[in-house]
């Protein structure tokens, strides 16, 4: 399955990058700023919470806009994603009536394009981490590793949203809704030293709680990622991309017909 999958991208290599391109532009040229948007709606984030948590209910502390804003950056790399993925096909009909492609082409074109906005965001979170005065040593190097099993884990579930965004037209509200929840069922806005032990367990139950402890390892704190919880992650982020290539395959005829 993964072997076919990877021939399938050799092949279509320039139709990836000529969509991922294409996807790009029209994407920053729909408003004045563009991907900028990627920066601005954090540190927009990161000034409300700010107020609201150490202005006006005095916590959090003085290093509460590092914790907010290597939060809401991979958050919205997350939810930006998942929400994009559910019409990676469905969005495609003029494209599948003519001509095959495989179905994944369109999921990593969606993810590719989300990837490049988020490693521009990342390049200003390096910036706001040193202009804030925080001293990144060498485990910052871990970045690429925890990025990579993060897109591995989302390129799986984008493909089950997008198998369900073909036949069921309301996943992607479903999805944005689903998408703010996240940002509170998320260590985001708080640090897990806080939280009382009881709950944690509950916490890394969402995956996303894996990888925003991981980048503020390597980030703030200049340590080693936690290696066991993505180990775990990275098993289950390769199986859960196996099922979905599986279910791409099944349908592959199906889909050009729904749509």
């Amino acid at each position: 399955m993964f072997i076919e999958t990877v021939k399938a991208i050799k092949k279509n290599k320039d139709l990836i990058y000529h969509l991922t391109t294409s996807d790009f532009k029209a994407n920053s040229s729909r408003t004045y700023f563009g991907f900028l948007w990627w920066i601005i709606d954090p540190i927009f984030y990161m000034a409300i919470f700010y107020l609201l948590v150490v202005v006006i209910l005095e916590r959090g502390g003085a290093d509460y806009p590092l914790i907010i804003f290597t939060g809401l950056i991979p958050l919205k790399f997350v939810t930006a994603s998942l929400v994009d993925g559910t019409n990676a096909i469905s969005s495609k009909g003029n494209i599948l009536q003519q001509v095959y492609v495989p179905k994944v082409i369109f999921l990593i074109v969606r993810l590719l394009v989300n990837s490049i906005k988020y490693i521009i965001s990342v390049v200003m979170l390096f910036l706001f981490l040193i202009i804030y005065g925080v001293d990144l040593t060498w485990n910052v190097l871990y970045f690429p590793l925890i990025f990579i099993v993060n897109a591995f884990c989302l390129l799986g579930v984008m493909i089950f949203l997008a198998h369900l965004g073909v036949f069921i037209k309301d996943v992607k509200n479903v999805m944005q809704y689903i998408s703010r929840v996240l940002l509170y069922l998320s260590p985001v806005l708080f640090e897990l030293k806080d939280v009382p032990q009881g709950l944690l367990p509950y916490l890394y139950l969402n995956p996303f709680t894996t990888f925003l402890e991981s980048y503020r390892d390597i980030l703030i704190y200049g340590r080693p990622p936690e290696f066991l919880p993505l180990s775990i992650m990275t098993f289950a982020s390769v199986f859960i991309l196996y099922l979905g290539l599986r279910l791409l395959n099944k349908n592959e005829k199906e889909y050009a017909k729904v749509i």
